[in-house]
């Protein structure tokens, strides 16, 4: 009898010589974790508005525009010339980030970057490991441009249709360690201050509430 795939409940075979069936060697090729749900732009919509707000409330804060500076730096270097290399998942990486910086600000990406940490402070359950959220983090990020997606019509209704073009796994932790060099300590410096701020709002909601109850 042939073995069946590690993951909880499922009852197919692996596949060749992989310890999961084909559809979830497929999910963790594309999500970086065989359970590892897509993060949707839904999930993601309520750390944007915080990250946007943050900016809104101090908008003459260094750390912005030195995110900034770090995106321009980086891809304008790159654009006029990549940098030499024969390892092939490092030059597709750097021609995706080229890619998205035609059609995507340096500003926006910083912001879901950011939005992303906030998400795994909130509910680290959501990444089942860090690859997973790093690839999640960078699916995040290249949904900032259409040219990330590939466009055809439905047979059957006429009704377009879209799918995120995969990156090869390599591909993608490439791109992901140059996010989180980029961005990664910005996203931690927010999320820290996110969680103060929600600490100390939660106490004064309990002293309000205590206060309350002394009153006779």
């Amino acid at each position: 009898m042939s073995p069946r795939c590690r993951v909880n409940g499922c009852a197919k075979t692996r596949a060749g010589h992989s310890l999961l069936c084909s559809k979830h060697r497929s999910r963790k090729r594309r999500h970086g974790h065989e359970e590892q749900r897509t993060i949707s732009k839904s999930d993601l919509k309520p750390f944007i508005e915080k990250v946007q707000a943050r900016i809104a409330k101090q908008p003459e804060a260094k750390l912005w525009s030195i995110c900034d500076q770090r995106w321009d730096i980086v891809t304008a270097n790159w654009r006029a010339e990549l940098p030499k290399t024969i390892v092939r998942y490092v030059r597709a990486g750097m021609k995706e980030l080229v890619r998205l910086a035609d059609t995507a600000s340096g500003r926006d990406v910083a912001v879901t970057v950011i939005a992303m940490y906030l998400l795994q402070d909130y509910d680290p359950r959501l990444f089942k490991n860090e690859m997973g959220f790093r690839t999640q983090l960078v699916r995040r990020v290249r949904s900032l441009s259409g040219t990330s997606f590939s466009h055809w019509s439905g047979a059957s209704d006429g009704r377009d249709r879209r799918a995120m073009k995969e990156l090869e796994p390599k591909t993608a932790e490439y791109l992901s360690s140059l996010l989180v060099r980029l961005f990664g300590p910005a996203g931690v410096r927010v999320a820290q201050l996110e969680r103060r701020e929600e600490e100390e709002q939660r106490k004064e909601r309990l002293a309000y509430y205590a206060a309350l109850g002394e009153v006779k």
